[in-house]
């Protein structure tokens, strides 16, 4: 039996997200060559001057507008040194958002500390009108995510979080090229992580970037990325005290590097693409009854790469799913059911999984005291959220007709009564 793959109407197909990919061209080839054919992989040395690790990190520092930007070799990584160098440990608990990646808990749970559940509010981020609930006096850092490529309500997390003496690290991986009032996201909080891998805005297959405007904070960020010391020259080289540390050998090569740079200068052609996009799609479907969208805290900083649909109830968002993805939208998701993104579908942390048979961070003495449930309930609020919402990914190459497609796909579902049970 032949499996036929499933177009949407008028014969079109939907596109694969992979917002960078779209965009891979001869820049991005001639650049990995150059890497290879100077033979060298690793970006300190090798049979010729390594450079294109130092010359991203350069073009970093000049878009994002930050003192320092520091490339590893993925987003979980730039989670875990800016974790670290952000001193985050046992007896920590860390405020994460029910809606999330599963990276931004691991990371967590990975330098020892505790995460702690946050609601979000329609904007599908943290909402700050809950936050205040959530924090204790063992409270070192919040997570502010920036999901599905919409900014968070920073100036509410802010205010909270300085009257607390709590940092912010901003994780921008879904948000890539996304601003707030203005200001590039990653550049407001403490520290900013960014992720390139294949899912994200732009991508070098794997990688990572972390930035900041504190000197510290950037080199201890860089002890834990290398060796737990600095470099001069490319050599490693003893830092101060407060600044050594054990390495994660997390460090960018060069062939990533390569890529990474080239597609940053493509960053904002393709948020603007999505960004339009996303737009059109919006505009056609306004009015639709029964449908309404996510709160944009911010729609000129809205990055575009996904749309998210909220219906009356659970019922009518699982029959729009079936609907768009029997119309040949594969890639729709009713939010509750987004794997890894949804805290209850996490079952290494819903089972408080250790991290080796002493049972850490879970039975840490420094984290007696943390004791939470990470059941499907612990977050209601977004839990009705998420059952009640579609996730369309909007890809960086759509065209006029395909837009077009996904209004009139989902008007057509909606000009159909749906009944609850």
């Amino acid at each position: 039996m032949t499996n036929m793959k499933k177009t949407i109407p008028g014969g079109l197909e939907w596109p694969q997200e992979f917002p960078g990919v779209h965009w891979i061209d001869e820049q991005e080839e001639r650049a990995v060559l150059d890497v290879l054919h100077n033979g060298s992989l690793f970006r300190y040395y090798g049979l010729k001057p390594a450079r294109h690790v130092d010359e991203f990190e350069q073009a970093a520092r000049k878009f994002y507008g930050t003192k320092h930007a520091l490339a590893v070799n993925s987003g979980t990584g730039a989670l875990t040194c800016a974790m670290t160098a952000l001193g985050i440990g046992p007896g920590c608990e860390v405020v994460v958002p029910a809606f999330l990646w599963v990276a931004s808990i691991g990371a967590v749970i990975q330098v020892g500390a505790i995460p702690v559940l946050a609601e979000v509010d329609e904007s599908f981020n943290l909402a700050p009108d809950t936050l205040e609930s959530v924090i204790t006096p063992r409270t070192k850092l919040i997570v502010a995510i920036h999901m599905a490529g919409s900014p968070c309500d920073l100036d509410g997390i802010l205010a909270i979080a300085d009257r607390r003496g709590i940092p912010v690290l901003e994780d921008c991986a879904q948000c890539n090229g996304g601003t707030y009032k203005g200001r590039k996201l990653g550049t407001i909080g403490s520290m900013g992580i960014f992720s390139l891998q294949l899912n994200k805005n732009i991508t070098s297959g794997e990688g990572g970037l972390i930035v900041t405007n504190d000197d510290r904070l950037y080199q201890r960020a860089f002890s834990a990325h290398d060796m737990g010391m600095v470099r001069k020259n490319g050599r490693l080289a003893q830092p101060d005290d407060y600044a050594l540390s054990w390495g994660q050998g997390r460090r960018m090569t060069e062939l990533c590097g390569a890529i990474a740079g080239v597609q940053l200068r493509k960053l904002p052609a393709i948020v603007g693409r999505m960004r339009a996009s996303k737009q059109r799609i919006k505009e056609g479907l306004a009015g639709t009854p029964g449908l309404t969208f996510r709160r944009i805290i911010d729609p000129e900083g809205d990055s575009g790469p996904f749309l998210i649909m909220l219906l009356k109830h659970a019922e009518a968002a699982q029959g729009l799913l079936q609907h768009l993805r029997d119309s040949g939208f594969h890639n729709a998701f009713r939010i509750a059911d987004y794997g890894l993104h949804i805290y209850s579908n996490i079952a290494a942390l819903v089972k408080k999984v250790p991290l080796s048979a002493a049972g850490n961070p879970w039975t840490a003495r420094e984290n007696q005291e943390s004791v939470y449930d990470y059941n499907l309930g612990a977050c209601p609020r977004s839990d009705a959220l998420f059952a009640r919402s579609v996730l369309l990914p909007i890809p960086s190459c759509l065209t006029l007709e395909q837009e077009r497609a996904a209004v009139a796909t989902i008007r057509e579902f909606a000009a159909v009564p749906v009944s609850r049970p």
